[in-house]
């Protein structure tokens, strides 16, 4: 036959199989499946484009290019090109006097178009609040209330900024970019960039800080950033949310992770009920195939048909799934949009491919290998009431796997992530087989006879092993995502939410010298807060590593370009600071330690730093060499102070430092801030509230999207479960008519199903509660960076949640088979 007459064959053939109702627990599921992925897909992106967005908003842009001097007309070009909104903004330190009185303060000229993202909101003189993307007009200032408190002004005021004269006409409530700013504790002084050159303050050598922020479609800000990488001199650099700040990142990076989660489980559901409906569609139809065969087809002929009829059958599912799991996430977005902020934006083309995809994908790695067994289907079987099992290898296995693989890498956008999930898996899957064959085996154990009851259900799963054993391995699967969308979400999104603690420091205090230390813990105390501890510190430059020079430009990353370039504060402690942890390597004994060097993860893993190599940092003109016998991961959340590189007490304690703490104020407490900084005028307290404020609202909305998409997935897992359990119909009917001929009764059968239902949701329920324990504890210390997550209930809840869902699921199963009358099943049969 030619290629068209197969596909026109193998449509009909699959459109007679589909009003046969041959087709439609095969089609059913993947619709299902495709629903619950197509839907996680759209949600997750669209949930991670708005993120992207508010998350840009702290930066006022969606990239900023900044340096020592204004962006080239190159630069600018090449944005007008790609049709990117720009706007500029100067920022540096200068005096603003009114009143006789003079402060220091930072000064911000923006032009026109700023904010390119986020908001501004002004106190205007009569005390109204406008928000909006504002700027001042020319002949006009904007201070903070610090400012305007310390100078007692009033809106309407003049101030003097270098040569010209301002009208203070609002006080700045908030700006989007100002929580990014480390040093944002310094008042503030906003006014336009027109005026800048008329204040005399830009002069040769000056310290300006030029910001050139860049927005638009993400694809033309990626074309706009890969442009500038390689472009980047000493001094400039391209920022954005993430590298701004590691809190903010830490919290997207867990977001993506628990999508990626959910995304996990969803692919695991698919997958079982995916491959059970293929097994079940297969097993009825060898005698078809023996009687194409005898017809004059050959094996591969029939091969292709068959092949044919589950491409025609996935594409169909895909593009029905896609639509509906469209419709099914659309209805939440009024509810997430809310949480979330404004409106979603629009799917990116990837979310859309997904639905079709991933059925292709699923029968790839499912469906394939099984029909290759069709091929060494005889013409004489056609004859035969029952065919000898075929045995299928390593490729069924092989084939799953890599099809599991391709779907959670594509959809969680990580192959690690996506391995490590498959090893996890692919443990629980064996541990629950060799348990499930156990079980099996000792059910044929049991002595025969007694009344019609328990025991016959336990015989049920005896009599067809390998049938009991992908019932329960499936089920297990199943069971296990569903406790974890339910039990173990709850436990770790619980315990992100609280990562960012009520009580987490939002003052810092820094150059407190060392014969202030004393007063400052008194001063500290006596106003009520905890004491807090002290941390030293010194500026110190990295020049080599393992002897040789660390030169910025041989980095890739332009993030370690930037590391590479600046200065670290190096501490010194004997204890292993409160949130950090070793990844690997030791800490060093108290008291007389080598030199030695401890380096945070991160850093370590941007600059190719491993464990045993020897760093060497110029303090003060001085080298300081030593090996790195630790790595620590920090966790930034806590907002304490924490550090890149420590080192031993034993070694540095010599060298002339200042001090830094945090501790947690309270907001009717801000007289002890001005009391310490009267008795210490010295010191400056830098007041990190907003930051805190924007990492917690971020942090929030992150868990109510995620929330959102576990009850996506929920749902869908649920669909999937009876999708599985309506895959082993026909076996029950068989097993249930014979009966029926024998003389049992309605309520008898009944009974034996019920219970062969029970022992599979319990025993499933079972490992299933234990699977999602250990899961939970891995997903939360390898994935999440949170505390251990440990439900000791959870294998006690998943034993009464399988007998519950397990048997709820297949009542109407089990209504169908007490209805069906024995002598339809025996004929068929």
């Amino acid at each position: 036959m030619m290629a068209w007459q197969r596909l026109v064959f193998a449509w009909r053939f699959a459109r007679r199989e589909l009003v046969a109702g041959e087709l439609t627990v095969l089609a059913l599921a993947l619709v299902v499946a495709v629903v619950a992925m197509a839907s996680v897909a759209f949600f997750s992106d669209r949930i991670e484009r708005s993120l992207t967005l508010q998350a840009s908003q702290l930066l006022a842009a969606d990239l900023v290019y900044s340096g020592g001097v204004p962006a080239d007309s190159g630069v600018r070009q090449q944005a007008a090109r790609l049709q990117l909104a720009t706007a500029d903004s100067a920022t540096f330190p200068s005096m603003v006097s009114a009143g006789g009185q003079a402060q220091l303060a930072t000064f911000k000229a923006v032009s026109n178009g700023y904010p390119l993202r986020g908001s501004v909101t002004i106190r205007r003189a009569d005390g109204s609040l406008v928000s909006g993307r504002l700027h001042p007009a020319p002949g006009e200032a904007w201070a903070d209330t610090r400012l305007i408190g310390r100078l007692k002004l009033k809106l309407g005021d003049t101030v003097q900024a270098g040569t010209q004269r301002l009208t203070l006409a609002g006080e700045i409530v908030r700006e989007p970019d100002a929580t990014l700013d480390l040093y944002n504790f310094v008042p503030r002084l906003m006014f336009n960039l027109a005026e800048l050159p008329a204040t005399g303050l830009v002069q040769e050598g000056s310290r300006i800080r030029w910001r050139l922020m860049l927005a638009g479609e993400p694809d033309r800000v990626g074309e706009m950033r890969g442009w500038l990488a390689p472009r980047l001199t000493r001094g400039t650099r391209l920022e954005n949310v993430e590298d701004a700040r590691p809190e903010i990142k830490s919290a997207l990076e867990r977001a993506r992770r628990f999508l990626g989660l959910t995304a996990m489980l969803t692919v695991a559901l698919a997958a079982a009920a995916v491959a059970l409906a293929v097994r079940r569609y297969l097993a009825r139809h060898w005698q078809p195939v023996a009687v194409l065969r005898s017809l004059g087809l050959t094996a591969g002929e029939v091969w292709w048909l068959f092949a044919a009829i589950f491409l025609l059958i996935g594409l169909v599912a895909g593009v029905i799934g896609t639509v509906a799991g469209y419709a099914v996430q659309q209805l939440l977005m009024k509810l997430v949009s809310g949480l979330i902020g404004g409106n979603l934006p629009a799917p990116g083309w990837y979310a859309w491919a997904m639905g079709p995809g991933s059925a292709l994908v699923l029968l790839a790695g499912l469906a394939l290998p099984p029909l290759a067994a069709i091929r060494k289907v005889p013409a004489l079987a056609v004859l035969r009431v029952e065919l000898p099992p075929t045995r299928q290898g390593v490729a069924v296995p092989l084939m799953a796997v890599a099809a599991l693989l391709g779907l959670t890498a594509w959809q969680v956008g990580d192959a690690r992530l996506a391995a490590v999930w498959l090893g996890v898996l692919a443990a629980f899957l064996a541990s629950v087989g060799m348990i499930a064959g156990a079980v099996v085996w000792g059910a044929r154990q049991l002595p025969a006879g007694g009344r019609v009851g328990w025991r016959h259900g336990v015989a049920s799963l005896a009599r067809r092993p390998w049938l009991a054993m992908i019932q329960i391995v499936a089920l297990s699967v199943g069971l296990m995502a569903l406790l974890t969308l339910t039990v173990v979400r709850a436990d770790l999104i619980g315990a992100w939410q609280h990562s960012v603690p009520p009580d987490a420091p939002n003052r810092f205090v820094i150059n407190i010298q060392p014969p202030q230390r004393d007063g400052v813990i008194d001063q500290l105390a006596q106003a009520g807060l905890t004491s807090p501890v002290l941390s030293p510190m010194v500026r110190a430059r990295l020049t080599e590593i393992n002897g040789n020079t660390v030169q910025p430009s041989r980095y890739e990353s332009e993030q370690a370009r930037r590391l590479a370039e600046r200065e670290f504060n190096l501490s010194w402690s004997d204890v292993l600071p409160g949130g950090n942890r070793l990844s690997s390597g030791a800490w060093w004994p108290a008291k007389r330690a080598k030199p030695q060097f401890s380096v945070e993860k991160g850093l370590a893993k941007t600059l190719g730093i491993k464990l045993g190599d020897v760093l060497t940092f110029d303090i003060g003109g001085i080298p300081y060499e030593a090996r790195v016998t630790s790595l620590r991961e920090v966790d930034w959340d806590s907002f304490r102070v924490n550090f890149f590189v420590i080192a031993p007490s034993s070694w540095l304690a010599d060298q002339p430092a200042s001090y830094i703490t945090s501790f947690h104020l309270a907001p009717d407490n801000e007289d002890a801030v001005n009391a310490l900084v009267q008795r210490f005028p010295n010191l400056t307290v830098i007041d990190v509230t907003a930051i805190i404020d924007e990492v917690r609202a971020v942090v929030d909305r992150l868990a109510r999207a995620v929330e959102a998409m576990f009850a996506l997935a929920l749902a869908a897992g649920l669909l999937v479960l009876w999708a599985a359990l309506s895959a082993t119909r026909d076996e029950r009917l068989f097993d249930a008519g014979l009966m029926r001929a024998l003389g049992a009764s309605r309520q008898q059968v009944r009974g034996v199903v019920l219970s062969e239902l029970a022992w599979l949701g319990a025993l499933a329920g079972l490992m299933a509660g234990s699977g999602a324990m250990a899961l939970g504890a891995v997903a939360a210390t390898q994935l999440f960076n949170l505390p251990m997550v440990v439900n000791p209930w959870l294998p006690l809840m998943g034993m009464s949640a399988g007998l519950l869902v397990v048997t709820l699921s297949g009542w109407p199963l089990v209504r169908m088979v007490v209805k069906t009358p024995p002598s339809t099943v025996l004929r068929a049969g």
